[in-house]
């Protein structure tokens, strides 16, 4: 394996204070060892470095979108597996699950009860220049019946299939999800800020 490829560099270090996420490390540690993986196994299966997999299980990498849904399908885990669950019914603004779906400088909540499996609502903001990609990771797919996304300030490019969509504040766009996709913020100095729907729920 060549693991220089195989590990997106961006993934390491710290990430950006506007894109503060939960600590996933010690969920992802369980799952692996329930499923008697060694990270070296881990690491084979998904195409990432051990050592990377060891930052992300010690909390310490950011993770691209690519990279978390890889380990968690070789975990056999769903994403939302990875963070508390929430009670059914109504969702305060002050009691809004935070996510962290990868990508760089990105900050996530669910606004639908956890428990839902039928419709998935998430906010999201974007810092500038924030994506789901790193340094070459590739573009990701999902499995879901329809997406729909709804830009409420800033600006967001989203690229589905290699065809670039820029959406500007108001604008929305509905698709499958199941394209090859990727997004970024393009602006340099405006946090953007959206509201992306999944059906039916991926956490």
């Amino acid at each position: 394996m060549d693991t220089d490829a195989s590990e997106p560099r961006g993934d390491r270090g710290s990430e950006p204070a506007s894109a503060a996420r939960p600590r996933i490390g010690d969920r992802l540690r369980r799952a692996r060892r329930q499923r008697d993986l060694t990270i070296e196994r881990l690491a084979q299966e998904t195409g990432l470095t051990k050592g990377f997999l060891s930052q992300v299980e010690r909390d310490r990498a950011n993770v691209s979108v690519a990279s978390l849904l890889r380990i968690c399908e070789v975990l056999g885990v769903r994403v939302g597996e990875l963070f508390d669950e929430e009670e059914t019914g109504l969702v305060p603004a002050d009691r809004r699950p935070a996510l962290h779906f990868g990508g760089t400088g990105v900050r996530d909540s669910l606004l639908t009860p956890r428990p839902n499996r039928s419709i998935q609502v998430l906010h999201s903001t974007v810092a500038p220049g924030g994506n789901s990609e790193e340094d070459g990771d590739p573009p990701y797919r999902t499995r879901s019946d329809a997406q729909f996304i709804h830009v409420t300030r800033g600006s967001f490019e989203i690229t589905l299939d290699g065809e670039v969509f820029l959406l500007r504040a108001g604008d929305s766009l509905t698709f499958t999800g199941r394209e090859k996709k990727s997004w970024r913020n393009p602006s340099a100095d405006e946090d953007a800020e959206l509201l992306w729907m999944l059906t039916p729920s991926l956490f």
